[in-house]
């Protein structure tokens, strides 16, 4: 599967239960198709205290989960929620661009 979004872009949750958060993704899974974001699926685990190395005294520890690549549309400022296409440059090079009728052909990355 090829990857349209990378580590670092900004991207809007389309589904689920966190529908319409904007954050940066912070991991990519790439055989599992999932991707980590910052503020998104925030799970939290229960310690008991001495039974973690890095939590000796146990408490509420809170991680963000994985959500499904498909559950996300790359993000920008000026163009909004985008679907991303790929492209070759003048000089050969593979680009990123928005796709669709208002912003084709406009170059990401």
């Amino acid at each position: 599967m090829k990857r349209k979004i990378h580590k670092g872009d900004t991207v809007k949750v389309i589904t689920g239960s966190d529908k319409g958060v904007i954050g940066e993704v912070l991991e990519v899974f790439p055989a599992e198709g999932k991707i980590r974001v910052e503020g998104v699926r925030s799970q939290k685990r229960h310690l008991k205290p001495g039974r973690s190395m890095l939590h000796q005294d146990g408490g509420i520890v809170e991680k963000l989960g994985k959500i499904d690549i498909s559950n996300v549309i790359f993000y920008t400022e000026e163009l909004g929620g985008v679907r991303v296409g790929r492209s070759l440059s003048g000089e050969g090079r593979r680009q990123r661009e928005a796709r669709g009728k208002r912003h084709s052909g406009t170059v990401i990355d």
